[in-house]
C-alpha cells in the first residue's frame, strides 16, 4: 500500500464525509484509493455472542423503527476476559484477507480499523485502560506504520441531531468519552469537527498534507 490514512470517531463524527472528501481529492491526482471498513468481526466470537443474547448481556431496544443495540459484557468477569480475546483472532483474520487484496499502487482510506474495534471493546467491557493492557498494545500494532490517523471529536447534542439513529444511543456520551481518551493517551491528532466543517476539513487536509 502507498499511503494509509485512518479517519476514526464515533458514529455521526463525520469520518466517512470526510473520507469521501479525500477519494476525492486523490482522484483527481489520478492516485487510486482503496477504502476499507473492518470494524469488531464476528468469526470465532460469533458463539460467545450468541451466548451473550441468551444470557442477557446483549440486549436490543426498537425506537421509532431504529433497533439499538448494547452490549453489557462487563457484568460478566469471564466474558470481559474472553471476548476481547477472541475479538483479536476475529480482528488479524480480517485484516489478514483484506490486505491480500490490497495493490501496492493504491492509497488507504480506512473507515473503520483496529481503534475503532479497540473502542468497542473498551465500551462493551467497561474497561477505559484496555488500550494500556497488552492485549491493546497487540491490537495498535496492527495499525500499518505509514499511517495517518485522526480522531474526529463531535459535541453528544450534535452527534444526536446530525444521526438520527444515535437518537436513543444510551452509551453515547461513554463512546464519545471513550475516543477522545484514545485520542488524548495515543497521542493523535484530535479534531473537533462540532460546528464548522469547512475549518475541520481544512484542518484534516492540512495535517494529511493534502
Amino acid at each position: 500500500m502507498k499511503d494509509v490514512y485512518y479517519i476514526t470517531g464515533t458514529d455521526g463524527s463525520g469520518k466517512t464525509t470526510f473520507l469521501k472528501e479525500i477519494e476525492y481529492i486523490l482522484s483527481r491526482k489520478e492516485i487510486k484509493t482503496n477504502h476499507i471498513w473492518i470494524r469488531s468481526p464476528k468469526i470465532l466470537s460469533k458463539p460467545l455472542m450468541v451466548y451473550c443474547r441468551l444470557v442477557g448481556l446483549t440486549r436490543y431496544t426498537t425506537i421509532d423503527g431504529i433497533t439499538y443495540g448494547k452490549h453489557e459484557f462487563y457484568k460478566s468477569r469471564f466474558v470481559s476476559w474472553l471476548f476481547p480475546k477472541l475479538q483479536l483472532v476475529d480482528f488479524r483474520i480480517k485484516w489478514y484477507l483484506t490486505k491480500c487484496k490490497i495493490r501496492q499502487d493504491q492509497t488507504v482510506l480506512f473507515d473503520r480499523f483496529n481503534i475503532d474495534t479497540l473502542a468497542d471493546l473498551m465500551v462493551d467491557t467497561r474497561n477505559l485502560e484496555l488500550h494500556k493492557s497488552d492485549l491493546g498494545k497487540k491490537f495498535l500494532k496492527l495499525t500499518p506504520s505509514n499511517t495517518k490517523i485522526i480522531v474526529l471529536y463531535v459535541e453528544e447534542s450534535i452527534v444526536r441531531n446530525r444521526k438520527r439513529d444515535t437518537l436513543y444511543d444510551e452509551q453515547l456520551s461513554y463512546k464519545i468519552a471513550v475516543y477522545k481518551k484514545l485520542g488524548i493517551d495515543l497521542n493523535l491528532k484530535l479534531i473537533d469537527n462540532s460546528h464548522d466543517f469547512d475549518l475541520a476539513k481544512k484542518e484534516i487536509l492540512s495535517f494529511l498534507e493534502l
